[in-house]
């Protein structure tokens, strides 16, 4: 959509419902996947235009340099993000309250809050993911020890500790 030239309204109209996790659930491509398919070019000057946008709201142009320089920055500390991803950082940072001229330092800032809000987001996702298989897996710890078993005796070494381990759990039951 970015690279098909869509207004500003329809960017918005398309992101306005997204949140990180619908993003990470929905598998959308990150920067670095848009990067090999379409260049890097490319990518960063889409990347310049949702930050040249971002600009405008604190009343303060970027200018087509800056813009590619910023998007550049981004673009190679933060390749795991969506554009989607992108663009809800910007939207907060449109919502924050700014003191001092916008720079890359705030940009930055913004991207690097929003990446460990994000990996909170991932554990508790993993973590419900787990909780839900091993409610509904009664034996899934017992696999798993029967799985590590069976690679340290492959390795050569003894699983008698591992088999110790599932002999325990087999009592309890």
């Amino acid at each position: 959509m970015l690279f098909a030239g869509a207004s500003n309204r329809e960017i918005i109209r398309q992101f306005a419902t997204l949140t990180t996790e619908k993003i990470i659930r929905s598998k959308f491509p990150s920067i670095a996947l848009i990067r090999r398919k379409n260049g890097e070019e490319k990518t960063e000057k889409a990347l310049a235009v949702l930050l040249a946008d971002s600009a405008m709201a604190f009343g303060e142009e970027l200018s087509p340099e800056q813009a590619l320089y910023f998007a550049s920055e981004i673009s190679s500390e933060f390749y795991f993000l969506t554009f989607e991803e992108c663009f809800i950082v910007l939207q907060k940072l449109k919502k924050s309250k700014l003191y001092g001229k916008l720079c890359l330092n705030t940009f930055l800032t913004a991207f690097d809050d929003y990446a460990n809000e994000r990996m909170k987001i991932i554990e508790r996702i993993n973590y419900n993911e787990h909780s839900r298989y091993k409610q509904f897996n009664p034996k899934y710890y017992e696999n798993v020890f029967e799985e590590l078993a069976d690679k340290k005796s492959k390795c050569g070494r003894k699983p008698q500790s591992i088999k110790k381990i599932i002999n325990i759990n087999k009592c309890k039951n």
